[in-house]
């Protein structure tokens, strides 16, 4: 099976990290129906609105101050992914790309986790759900693009061709049968 390459992960990344920003565009919470006392048409119907209801409180308004960290982690992996393509700076930079991805998901997981503050907005929208998946897939390019081998250029070495064999007696032909 054939896995994409280092330069390919990096593009992926980038991709993943403005579908990150985008999601905070989307909504993240909006307000919940009453309770109808149908505990599983409840939770479907809950369901069916955290995918397609359209209205709610968008992640740059409900999340106050996470979201430009949000977005910063993610500009930054990608960032940092992209100047590991330099080999003087590519063990570090990798290094710090894997741990800004994980700190993305981390505060996303934890803002969907903790909720709003505000009870009216408080069941969870599309757009959280989205820039999980997307942080998600950064974290899995960030670790692909930070575990490749480093590039340093070595010498080329001189090709120097084998020596001749050398045959029993002093014939200097192979003996045929």
């Amino acid at each position: 099976m054939r896995t994409i390459g280092v330069r390919s992960n990096i593009l992926v990344a980038i991709a993943a990290a403005c579908g990150v920003i985008a999601a905070l565009g989307r909504p993240w919470y909006g307000p919940p129906l009453p309770a109808t006392g149908a505990e599983m048409e409840d939770m479907f119907s809950g369901i069916g609105r955290a995918l397609l209801d359209p209205g709610g409180t968008s992640g740059w308004d409900a999340l106050q101050t996470a979201d430009r960290l949000v977005a910063g982690l993610a500009v930054g992996t990608a960032l940092l992914l992209v100047l590991a393509l330099i080999p003087a700076v590519q063990r570090f930079a990798a290094a710090l790309a894997r741990w800004t991805a994980l700190a993305t998901v981390g505060v996303i997981a934890v803002e969907l986790i903790a909720g709003p503050d505000a009870a009216p907005m408080s069941e969870l929208r599309h757009g959280g759900l989205f820039a999980l998946a997307a942080a998600l897939v950064l974290l899995t390019c960030a670790w692909t693009g930070a575990t490749a081998p480093s590039r340093r250029r070595t010498p080329v070495k001189a090709y120097a061709p084998p020596p001749p064999p050398v045959y029993e007696g002093g014939d200097e032909r192979p003996v045929q049968y």
